[in-house]
């Protein structure tokens, strides 16, 4: 799914919006993967697969692995089948799909999970379909992700993400626990990715600081202050991408 808020106004180009995530923080996923410590693998299956920016990366990864991607947004499907993935339609809320039970290497969940209504059955279910020795990865966003490095912009998208916060952007609790109920092992790390300034980097800041003026709760002056900066030259907005992830990796306890 890869959806990185929660809770957020409907996106009529989510795909692009999750593209530019991608290109601009990808580095970060990269990372949160060689967390997982895992050479090779063979059956990898990509849970809320979106637009396939954790399949990509997965099949970069591990090129001869078979690559499952999973969603249940008919676009996304498309696409990824499209891009030559083998993708499953299915609800994450009716549990984990029937896949290759019990064969699976790693199990990939980024911005999924928070989406789920029983995630404790799913993550249950998914630690059963893991071959001994398989690995979860769990990424979720830690705090979403920040553009403006200017004093005065930097304080109003500060007080964007409170709003947002407010609102229950992003909103996702720390799975810990859940994971370790559902029989896993599990480390978690926090990242941090500062990424470079580019093209898309500034549309990616754009499109960010258009959602915020959806927040019911934003001060006017503020959003008098928003509606200034996204109609802006690209000039006027000092960049300093980052995003904040949490990671879990996790085995199955035996």
């Amino acid at each position: 799914m890869d959806h990185h808020t929660h809770a957020q106004p409907a996106d009529h180009d989510l795909p692009r919006v999750l593209d530019l995530d991608a290109e601009v923080f990808g580095a970060g996923l990269a990372s949160a993967l060689d967390l997982s410590g895992l050479i090779s693998a063979r059956v990898v299956v990509d849970l809320g697969a979106g637009t396939g920016t954790g399949s990509r990366l997965l099949r970069d990864r591990f090129p001869e692995a078979t690559i499952t991607a999973v969603d249940n947004d008919p676009r996304m499907l498309q696409r990824l089948r499209d891009e030559g993935f083998t993708a499953v339609a299915a609800d994450l809320d009716e549990g984990f799909p029937e896949l290759s039970s019990g064969r699976i290497d790693l199990v990939w969940a980024s911005s999924s999970l928070h989406h789920v209504a029983d995630p404790g059955q799913l993550l249950s279910d998914a630690r059963k379909a893991l071959a001994t020795g398989g690995t979860l990865v769990v990424v979720e966003l830690a705090s979403l992700p920040s553009f403006l490095s200017e004093p005065r912009q930097a304080l109003l998208e500060q007080r964007c993400h409170a709003a947002a916060d407010a609102e229950g952007w992003n909103r996702h609790r720390d799975w810990t626990t859940t994971l370790e109920d559902a029989g896993f092992v599990v480390t978690k790390t926090q990242l941090r990715t500062t990424a470079p300034v580019t093209l898309a980097a500034w549309e990616n800041a754009r499109q960010w600081l258009r959602r915020f003026q959806h927040l019911e709760t934003l001060a006017g002056v503020d959003r008098a202050a928003l509606e200034d900066l996204v109609t802006a030259p690209a000039a006027d907005l000092e960049l300093e991408p980052q995003a904040h992830r949490t990671v879990w990796v996790c085995t199955a306890s035996r």
